[in-house]
């Protein structure tokens, strides 16, 4: 019996074990993006409609947000301009 066997054995077991494969099989594995950008792959209508109803989502998110941060600042404005009378006593005022 060779030094070596058992140590290979082992080798082997552990390798069928833990499913450890070559680098080679695991790189084979991965798609390959290729360099030329005229060579990728098309998309499909789907995913283009997809992609576009995103970004349409998101231009309609930030323009939301821009007139609520609009809505709030003059709300603040015309409470701050309100809150004292002539008098100088303070009005209470409902915010919805």
């Amino acid at each position: 019996m060779n030094a070596s066997e058992p140590r290979s054995k082992q080798y082997w077991q552990m390798k069928r074990r833990y499913n450890i494969k070559k680098k080679e099989e695991n790189l084979a594995e991965e798609p390959a993006m290729p360099d030329n950008p005229l060579m990728r792959k098309k998309k499909t209508p789907a995913e283009i409609e997809a992609e576009a109803e995103a970004e349409d989502q998101d231009e309609f998110t930030k323009l939301k947000n821009t007139i609520e941060t609009q809505i709030n600042e003059v709300k603040q404005q015309i409470e701050e301009k309100v809150s004292t009378a002539t008098d100088g006593e303070l009005i209470k005022i409902k915010a919805n």
